[in-house]
């Protein structure tokens, strides 16, 4: 009768059988290394691909996201009350996406900076930002502060919704 101890011995051993037979045909077959190398550099290839996918997917969702949002007009309204609500709903839209955690950092910060925009007292409100949001989105509105600030860059010639755009991309 065949015990545990002596079906692991034989698994075992075999195991070590076939690890051997690898490390020596590896080292002793030249087509086995280019063939291993070969298989190691389209995994490579194909994880890069999938990374790319994804990134492209998450962007064009982000897109979408904008637009069905009404995000992608950069209208600055003219009235207090229009301001003032203008204001009130990028905070909160801020606020939501930060919520959802870093995929949607670029959404919340984008919508952070439209309020920056509008907020009569702009430093008191990037005061409160710097306590209250993730340094990553609070990096992403700095650049878009940047980027639209007049002369701030190597070449103003550059329109400042490409910049930021650079920015979120």
């Amino acid at each position: 009768m065949v015990t545990s101890t002596q079906i692991a011995l034989a698994a075992g051993a075999l195991f070590a059988g076939y690890a051997i037979y690898f490390d020596q045909r590896r080292q002793r077959d030249p087509e086995f290394r280019r063939r291993l190398k070969h298989d190691r550099l389209l995994a490579r290839k194909m994880q890069e691909q999938d990374q790319n996918a994804s990134a492209g997917m998450e962007e064009a969702a982000v897109k979408a996201a904008m637009e069905a949002l009404g995000l992608n007009d950069d209208k600055i309204p003219e009235s207090e009350a229009e301001k003032q609500a203008y204001l009130t709903r990028n905070l909160q839209l801020g606020e939501q996406f930060l919520n959802q955690g870093p995929s949607h950092f670029k959404l919340a910060a984008t919508c952070l900076f439209r309020a920056l925009k509008v907020y009569p007292d702009p430093i008191k409100l990037l005061m409160a930002f710097q306590e209250s949001v993730p340094p990553p989105v609070l990096d992403l509105i700095m650049q878009m502060m940047a980027a639209e600030t007049p002369g701030a860059g190597a070449s103003s010639a550059v329109p400042k919704e490409e910049k930021i755009q650079e920015i979120l991309d």
